[in-house]
């Protein structure tokens, strides 16, 4: 019989979070766990979508993208930051933020190439960086604050380092890197002739005081930067995968010559629509940042009423609760029982953001509270059958 799983995928599993998912609709349980909103994207962008395909916009979109979604790019981020990227030579559109991180790595990498990562770290980074023959070497942040130590920062840089990667806000902890974070991380790249690789896709979600800052608007930082983002986290259209990136020309080439030969072209009515939502940022961003904040401290405030540890998050639409005050077990064991329990919650163990080898925080589940509010008042009040600790 053939064999239809190459040696090199063999060690990876099915994620945390199709595990969970899949548990979850075979429960029919209340869903506070995987990382989509279940309201809908704006009007405006709906519409402007529907208008797109009504005016024939249905054919491949140029390799780079759309020309009116890559011009609107170069605005924002020219208004954001102060850097001005060609629309045509340094904007490249890609199926989500996800291929644009695996263009990123793939483009770059070569055998023995080491990439750091912070951890818990996004389940994707360390299988691209692998399959490409890389080495990730990570560095943890630790709790409750989810800082970094510098001097392990430094040390894992050497003359192997190729890139870094930063997630900033940070998912799964909602942690922001501040203005001393990333100056450290800029002097590291800048001494080791280091890239640096940042997923930025929940740049628009920061909360009370924080503020998002893009590594490559530091100096010496702009021609050694690929910065990815997405309109899915932004504008709550997940099922689109429209993810872009910022980049040196030089990086763009790369990226797209390996583009050509995954999906050459991303679905050209949306990236209309998003277009037109990102060219009514002004008033669709606020609104969305003000429902969401109001989202995170009705779930936050809940949580904590219940017993259980909880920081408010700084940023992206995720809070860590540490549930030590009900249970001493692995954070896998206690999120399955919650699960699968007369409370009937889904949520996700942190421990599934960390690379072999990494001891886990293993005491903190994550919740989304991007959810309508009665999937997050319920949820609330099937976690209150836990009683208070």
């Amino acid at each position: 019989m053939p064999q239809w799983m190459s040696q090199r995928l063999r060690p990876y599993q099915a994620s945390i979070f199709d595990t969970i998912g899949q548990l979850a609709r075979a429960k029919k349980c209340v869903n506070l766990g995987q990382g989509f909103p279940d309201f809908d994207a704006p009007e405006t962008a709906k519409e402007a979508a529907c208008r797109a395909i009504r005016d024939g916009h249905n054919q491949y979109a140029p390799l780079g993208g759309v020309p009116k979604l890559t011009q609107v790019l170069h605005e924002k981020r020219l208004e954001e930051t102060g850097l001005d990227y060609d629309p045509h030579a340094e904007i490249s559109v890609f199926c989500g933020a996800t291929e644009a991180m695996y263009a990123a790595i793939t483009a770059i990498c070569e055998p023995g190439d080491e990439f750091v990562v912070f951890a818990p770290v996004y389940d994707t980074y360390i299988p691209c960086v692998e399959l490409c023959g890389g080495r990730a070497v990570p560095v943890p942040l630790e709790p409750p604050g989810w800082r970094f130590d510098p001097e392990r920062l430094r040390a894992a840089f050497s003359q192997k380092t190729k890139a870094i990667i930063v997630n900033t806000p940070h998912n799964p902890t909602g942690a922001v890197f501040d203005r001393e974070e990333l100056a450290c991380i800029r002097d590291l790249c800048v001494e080791f002739d280091a890239v640096a690789l940042t997923d930025e896709v929940y740049e628009h979600l920061v909360f009370d005081d924080a503020e998002h800052l893009s590594l490559a608007a530091f100096e010496g930082m702009r021609e050694r930067t690929v910065t990815i983002s997405s309109t899915a986290k932004t504008f709550s259209a997940t099922g689109w995968k429209i993810g872009y990136a910022f980049s040196p020309p030089e990086a763009a080439q790369a990226m797209r010559r390996l583009h050509q030969f995954i999906a050459f072209a991303i679905a050209t009515p949306f990236q209309h629509a998003m277009a037109e939502a990102f060219s009514q940022r002004a008033v669709l961003l606020p609104e969305l940042n003000r429902l969401l904040a109001r989202k995170r401290d009705r779930l936050c405030r809940g949580l904590a009423e219940i017993g259980f540890k909880v920081d408010p998050p700084r940023g992206t639409f995720f809070a860590l609760a540490d549930f030590s005050p009900f249970s001493d077990q692995k954070d896998m064991d206690y999120a399955v029982e919650l699960l699968q329990s007369d409370v009937s919650v889904a949520t996700i163990p942190i421990s599934g953001f960390y690379p072999p080898g990494l001891e886990p925080a293993t005491n903190y589940i994550r919740f989304c509270f991007a959810k309508q509010d009665r999937a997050l008042d319920e949820g609330l009040a099937q976690l209150r059958l836990l009683g208070r600790p």
